[in-house]
């Protein structure tokens, strides 16, 4: 599948963001797929271990706030991975870019993770974001509000054991699509990177025989 990039502006800006426990070195593949076409791409980076969501999302909805002042006339993209999505949830409600584009989620715990919640009780007090991110109905993520964003585009991993598939729905969603691969993995499949372009450019994803 060849995906043309002549949708986007030279003005397009790229946001992408890693998730829990990780480096921007494992957006760095994605990021360089998708570098075509974009007159920025961020990959942006934070101590995902050690503070909780809020603090992440505070630093985002900065960044987002100084790329609306550069005066620049293309959209602001945002393509994050697992934490990195709800962090991008929650730092929109802080900060809305006046060009918000589209926003894609690649394995985001939007209805939380089973695994945060087997490690919380060992390590959720050394590692806040882990207690965050779990599945139990009370859970912080799980309390977030439907993003107002009418453009977001959702990959699941299909063999994910961290994030089950219906929790990565929000039910607001433009979009929905099941990839081979692992939970990180996912990650650095070229398929997910045509995937990604696909939404950004279309609002929707590639499938054979039309949409």
């Amino acid at each position: 599948m060849s995906i043309p990039v002549e949708n986007l502006q030279a003005e397009d800006t790229l946001v992408l963001a890693h998730g829990l426990a990780a480096r921007p070195l494992i957006m760095f593949p994605l990021a360089r797929s998708l570098r075509p076409g974009f007159g920025k791409v961020i990959n942006w980076g934070y101590p995902s271990l050690w503070s909780r969501i809020e603090t992440h999302a505070d630093r985002l909805a900065e960044l987002l706030q100084q790329l609306d002042h550069e005066g620049n006339e293309g959209r602001v993209h945002l393509v994050c991975h697992s934490m990195g999505c709800i962090i991008a949830r929650l730092a929109l409600t802080e900060y809305r870019p006046r060009r918000l584009g589209r926003f894609v989620m690649i394995a985001p715990p939007n209805r939380g993770s089973r695994w945060a919640r087997h490690l919380a009780p060992h390590l959720g007090r050394f590692s806040p974001p882990i207690a965050q991110l779990t599945d139990d109905d009370a859970s912080f993520v799980r309390s977030l509000p439907p993003p107002n964003i009418p453009e977001i585009g959702i990959i699941a991993a299909r063999f994910d054991f961290m994030v089950a598939q219906p929790n990565t729905y929000l039910g607001c969603e433009a979009d929905h699509i099941v990839l081979p691969g692992l939970h990180s993995t996912v990650l650095w499949r070229q398929e997910t990177a045509r995937q990604v372009r696909h939404f950004i450019e279309h609002g929707c994803f590639w499938r054979d025989g039309g949409r």
